[in-house]
């Protein structure tokens, strides 16, 4: 049975600015009727203005937190953020190839908004430790600079993006959640200019594809957090991809053109990245 309430579990990095990780994970997660509990993978100093610092915790101290979730709490659904380290990934990795959580999610952070590096992928450790979370994975939610990376494959325009995404299905057996946001206005179709299109792809390459507004706004941070969330709680609900995706998409547009207004951090200087409004529905 669905639970009316999906217990999910974030694995991810702290951001002290509360504007992504895990506090991103929880406010979306209650935003979306879930119950959220966590496994801090980092602890990291920032705020509005960028990343100051980072510091992951030790491996047995995370599969502590994720042994004594499991112990005593049903997972529904597991969001996967921030890991830091490859000695981080393959312990995740791990404790999801013995447990088998029912969803999945993998948001691959490699980057964060402000550009600050979080993870690294070059090398060969790394490339094998993505391949053992993609494996395990049940929806995995690149950008297309993160595509790029996973796939070795510079997506030009969203065709080539959706070709790439087909790829990384096919190869680890797992759906993508592709997302254009980073889509060059000036290169992309003229449709894609006014609008960005996310879209579901599935192993076997099926594509459903979800546009909406391009949103212009400086209150960003943590929109990737965001969207692996939300789509984590609605599918712990019982829901589709797609239909997650229906869902999600045009709620965080809301909660982006809300960010502005919660007046969080000097955006006054132009290094500002503001959070999104996770409650703007509550408040209508």
């Amino acid at each position: 049975m669905t639970p009316a309430v999906p217990r999910v579990l974030s694995i991810a990095g702290s951001d002290s600015g509360g504007g992504a990780g895990v506090q991103a994970d929880l406010k979306t997660i209650a935003a979306w009727g879930g119950y959220g509990m966590t496994a801090i993978t980092a602890i990291t100093a920032q705020n509005t203005q960028g990343v100051q610092a980072v510091h992951p915790l030790p491996v047995d101290v995370v599969r502590a937190q994720l042994d004594s979730v499991a112990a005593d709490i049903a997972v529904d659904a597991v969001k996967i953020g921030m890991l830091g380290t490859v000695e981080l990934m393959r312990a995740v990795a791990g404790w999801l190839e013995e447990t088998r959580p029912a969803v999945v999610v993998l948001d691959p952070v490699m980057v964060a908004s402000s550009g600050d590096a979080l993870t690294a992928v070059g090398d060969d450790d790394g490339r094998a430790a993505w391949a053992r979370l993609l494996r395990v994975a049940h929806l995995v939610t690149p950008n297309l600079p993160e595509l790029a990376r996973l796939t070795g494959r510079d997506a030009t325009d969203w065709d080539a993006a959706l070709d790439a995404a087909r790829g990384l299905a096919a190869e680890h057996g797992v759906t993508v959640l592709l997302k254009g946001g980073h889509l060059d206005e000036t290169e992309a179709p003229e449709a894609a200019a006014a609008e960005v299109p996310d879209a579901v792809v599935r192993v076997g390459g099926a594509v459903h594809e979800v546009r909406g507004p391009r949103v212009t706004t400086r209150a960003s941070h943590g929109t990737g957090c965001t969207l692996s969330s939300a789509l984590a709680t609605l599918a712990g609900a019982g829901l589709s991809w797609e239909d997650a995706l229906e869902r999600a998409k045009p709620w965080l547009a809301d909660a982006m053109r809300a960010g502005e207004a919660l007046a969080v951090g000097d955006a006054s200087r132009p290094t500002w990245h503001g959070p999104v409004d996770h409650g703007h529905a509550q408040r209508g």
